[in-house]
């Protein structure tokens, strides 16, 4: 093997956290696929890989797109951008050739990388070898913090999609803050459950290198319960609609070296988190955004909307009723027309559109969004509200009401259930909500849960006007 070559540490720069574990724990295992890849055949992987970008005329401040899951290929080329300056465009599979050229355009990326089709463009297309390693020599491999790292797309509230840019230094301080309250360790190994498309896929690489730890890939040719019991997984994120699909295929925490489970995503349903405590296992809830790098809260689930409070490199406040951030993970800006723009208020702080309080503890409760809020007959109706209170009763496994035009009151609320056991009476339904809620808060209209091909964050907009037109 070749020896490459690794640039000299700076002032303002930190050590590559996989070249510090390549010499630290060489033969530790970095990541658990098919063949577990250790740090020292990691380190060998990204020098190859970063050597390969450069041929290929990239350097730092480049743009590249990448088609990308969770694949070994994928982590490989997102921790390889990381190491080259080149900033990660990371997209979904699941678009079509023509998106995926469309998005790209809207990127400006100077380059394409994909493991099936690149379509055309004003890009170059790039064909990288994963498998060739180059060894390193003994040196630490520099970072910049201040780099621009990746641009991530969210779709947010409006459905148009933004690019959401972070720093480098975004996601190692969004790492080392979730660290202080879930720990990791060389003997830790992180399920890669969630795609690198997304922020919270992206955020567990920096959460698992910074540790020493394992990345374990998300392969899913077997059912999670039998990865669970068979794979060195202590770490798992997952969304409650995973976790009821686990628990119906006798998901065991006994059986398996889960430590800690964190969830999030969606409105955290008490018979679900009282069904695992009665298992040994406790949850963790979180709250977290695009621009804050992932997590902003975590804690316990002590009540509804209840989501722990702000971890260590974040702020968080409420201004007339609102959500707002700021602080060490606050991302650099949204990607628009070649330029970057970070919409702030006066004082540094960005506005969520979350609509939020704090407890009397100082833990954050998250009501809902703000613009999901609707009026019905002169009453406010947070929609959140009562899909909170919906998958609280031991029948419904999610909820989402959505407001439907009506003459007499303007809007009122109908509601999507999906069940994870036998289903009940609607009756019963409006029963259990008038027990908590205020009556003009029962859904005027019950729906099935409709088919979302996959997607386990469904669309608000959508589903409003399937209500609408059924």
């Amino acid at each position: 093997m070749i020896e490459a070559k690794s640039p000299l540490i700076g002032q303002g720069s930190e050590p590559c956290p996989v070249r510090h574990w390549a010499r630290a724990a060489p033969e530790r295992i970095a990541i658990h696929g098919n063949e577990p890849l250790s740090y020292r055949q990691l380190d060998a992987r990204l020098n190859a890989l970063c050597r390969q970008l450069g041929s290929a005329g990239l350097s730092k401040g480049d743009r590249l797109t990448a088609v990308v899951r969770g694949a070994l290929a994928d982590v490989l080329i997102a921790w390889a951008c990381v190491r080259s300056g080149i900033v990660f465009c990371p997209l979904n599979p699941a678009f079509p050739l023509p998106r995926q050229a469309e998005l790209a355009a809207q990127l400006g990326v100077a380059a394409f990388w994909s493991a099936g089709e690149v379509p055309d463009g004003p890009w170059q297309p790039l064909r990288l070898d994963v498998e060739a390693e180059l060894a390193a020599r003994e040196e630490p491999w520099p970072l910049d913090p201040a780099q621009l790292g990746n641009m991530i797309l969210t779709s947010g509230s409006s459905g148009t999609p933004k690019a959401v840019v972070h720093r480098l230094a975004n996601h190692l301080a969004s790492a080392r803050g979730s660290a202080s309250l879930i720990p990791l360790d060389g003997d830790c190994g992180w399920l890669l459950s969630l795609p690198l498309f997304h922020v919270g896929g992206y955020a567990i690489l920096f959460r698992v290198f910074l540790a020493g730890a394992s990345l374990v890939l998300d392969d899913r040719g077997q059912p999670l319960k039998e990865r669970l019991e068979c794979q060195p997984v202590t770490h798992l994120s997952l969304v409650p609609t995973q976790l009821w699909r686990l628990l119906a295929q006798g998901f065991d925490p006994a059986r398996t070296r889960l430590r800690e489970l964190l969830l999030g995503g969606a409105a955290i349903p008490e018979p679900l988190v009282s069904r695992l405590r009665a298992m040994g296992l406790t949850p963790k809830v979180s709250y977290g955004l695009s621009e804050m790098g992932s997590q902003v809260c975590t804690g316990l689930p002590t009540g509804a909307g209840v989501v722990g409070k702000p971890l260590p490199g974040r702020e968080v406040c409420i201004r007339q009723g609102e959500i707002c951030v700021r602080g060490a993970t606050l991302f650099a800006g949204y990607f628009k027309a070649g330029q970057l723009a970070r919409p702030l208020d006066e004082a540094g702080w960005f506005h969520t559109r979350d609509k939020g309080h704090f407890t009397p503890a100082g833990e954050l409760v998250v009501e809902g969004r703000l613009d999901n809020l609707f009026i019905s007959g002169g009453e406010n109706i947070q929609p959140e509200t009562i899909e909170q209170r919906l998958v609280d009763h031991g029948a419904v496994a999610q909820a989402l009401v959505v407001p439907i035009p009506s003459d007499e009151w303007g809007q009122r609320p109908a509601a999507f259930i999906d069940w994870h056991g036998e289903p009940v009476p609607h009756d019963e339904l409006a029963a259990w909500i008038r027990a908590a809620l205020p009556g003009f808060m029962v859904p005027d209209r019950w729906l099935p849960w409709p088919d979302l091909g996959g997607n386990l964050k469904p669309s608000r907009t959508k589903l409003a006007m399937l209500a609408a037109s059924t």
